[in-house]
């Protein structure tokens, strides 16, 4: 009898356990919607008395679409997590949500090893996986771990998997002692935050209680997990494969978000979403069709954006003063730049730098890092070479940069892609034109440079 009580108890214990989907900020937003829809149907209502705004009607209309949205996003965590926990991957805030998608579908039609395939291919992509290490890497509690990141990154890519699993593993286990005073892989470590998706119980809560899994046994078998015991500890020989690389750096690149939820206050957080009364949810109703307003403006703008054709030499000079180079434009932002480095002004130069994931970080701060970056090389020359207009917010640049080695004296070249954005004061992006903003270069595009004057050759 008392074992059947004991499970039931604990039955009962899973059935109640939260998904992703019961998370606070999916609730407000299921208010959300519900309150769009109690406002139509009023809006429906006055119609019959001869009211009629066309403005709402596509209003309504594009609710009901992102809502139909929104009700896939709201399942996929839960989905992917139930799928590829177990396996070593799970879903973070930003990882890319048409991935998480395609791996959830092609698990449900029973080709789970089909989607690990995919995830491999993500993580072993340069470019992706670049994107979510500068994030990981502008925290200011990461910037000691910067140099390894960066050699450990390099290692993956190259195919060394021997030598970056261990480093993966150290990375993720410091990072967290830094924040929790105890490491990822500790038993009575508490990895759930309120509000997230990264650090659900589904989430690291799980994949620590399987990375941190005993292995007793010395075996050169190949594993698929990074398992930190069996491969810090000597056992598990076998673990220099992709797999486990890939693994290793998607959940250190996962800790990001769950650092910023820390940092947002959201650690020890259990609150209950409480419905909004009628009133409460119509204002909020509204002010949601403001903001709709304001983006189908900002949308109709981007739909009139023309991309422009340039030729270097022709339409503009490879090589000029700023001035030559036309207003609020990307490649006169980026020569302005260049002007700044030539005199070692940082300090100018940080002002220029996209606000994408450096919010947090003065203006000091950011040239301290800069000055960094070209430490051992001077800029000696530069023009341009292409300009591509990729996107209405988005510019992509290549120039010719000539350094001087500093210590020995000898002139390299390279041609360097930079990437800017269209940023507000608030480091928005914003479509090229539609209000008052500036041109700003990302931070990753420069720190591709640091190691410039050691992989070029004389």
């Amino acid at each position: 009898m008392g074992k059947k009580k004991n499970k039931n108890k604990k039955r009962t214990r899973k059935q109640n356990k939260k998904q992703i989907k019961d998370n606070y900020s999916f609730k407000e937003m299921d208010m959300t919607f519900k309150g769009a829809h109690d406002f139509q149907q009023l809006y429906l209502l006055a119609k019959e008395f001869g009211f009629r705004e066309p403005k709402f009607e596509e209003a309504f209309q594009q609710f009901e679409e992102s809502y139909n949205q929104y009700k896939v996003l709201k399942i996929i965590p839960d989905r992917f997590n139930h799928f590829f926990a177990k396996k070593g991957w799970i879903a973070f805030e930003n990882l890319n949500f048409p991935l998480m998608e395609k791996c959830v579908k092609l698990a449900e039609q029973g080709n789970p090893n089909e989607a690990e395939d995919a995830l491999i291919e993500y993580f072993t992509n340069r470019e992706q996986v670049n994107f979510l290490a500068n994030r990981l890497m502008a925290l200011k509690e990461f910037q000691p771990r910067r140099t390894l990141m960066l050699n450990a990154l390099e290692d993956h890519f190259s195919g060394r998997y021997h030598a970056s699993v261990p480093l993966f593993l150290m990375m993720i286990d410091g990072f967290v002692n830094d924040f929790e005073h105890i490491g990822f892989f500790a038993e009575n470590v508490e990895l759930t935050v309120w509000d997230t998706i990264a650090a659900h119980d589904s989430g690291l809560g799980a994949i620590t209680k399987i990375f941190g899994k005993s292995r007793k046994k010395t075996t050169d078998e190949e594993v698929e997990l990074p398992y930190r015991n069996g491969i810090l500890h000597g056992r598990d020989l076998g673990y220099a494969n992709v797999k486990v690389s890939s693994k290793a750096l998607s959940t250190l690149l996962a800790l990001r978000d769950w650092a910023d939820a820390i940092k947002a206050g959201k650690k020890g957080i259990d609150k209950e979403f409480v419905p909004p009364s009628f009133e409460e949810t119509m204002t909020q109703v509204a002010s949601s069709l403001e903001q709709y307003q304001e983006n189908q403006k900002q949308k109709e703008h981007m739909n009139n954006w023309v991309k422009r054709d340039l030729t270097v030499g022709e339409d503009l000079p490879e090589k000029g003063e700023v001035s030559d180079y036309s207003e609020n434009t990307p490649e006169r932002a980026l020569i302005e730049f260049h002007y700044y480095l030539l005199e070692k002004n940082y300090g100018k130069m940080a002002k220029m730098v996209s606000k994408h994931f450096t919010k947090d970080k003065t203006v000091g701060k950011l040239a301290g890092e800069l000055r960094e970056i070209f430490i051992g090389k001077k800029l000696v020359g530069f023009k341009l070479v292409n300009v591509y207009d990729n996107a209405p917010a988005i510019s992509e640049i290549e120039m010719l940069l000539e350094f001087e080695r500093e210590e020995e004296h000898t002139i390299y070249e390279i041609v360097h892609k930079f990437r800017l954005s269209y940023e507000d004061e608030n480091g928005e992006t914003v479509v090229r034109g539609y209000k008052e903003a500036e041109w700003r270069i990302m931070m990753l595009s420069l720190q591709e440079l640091e190691y410039s004057h050691i992989r070029k050759g004389s």
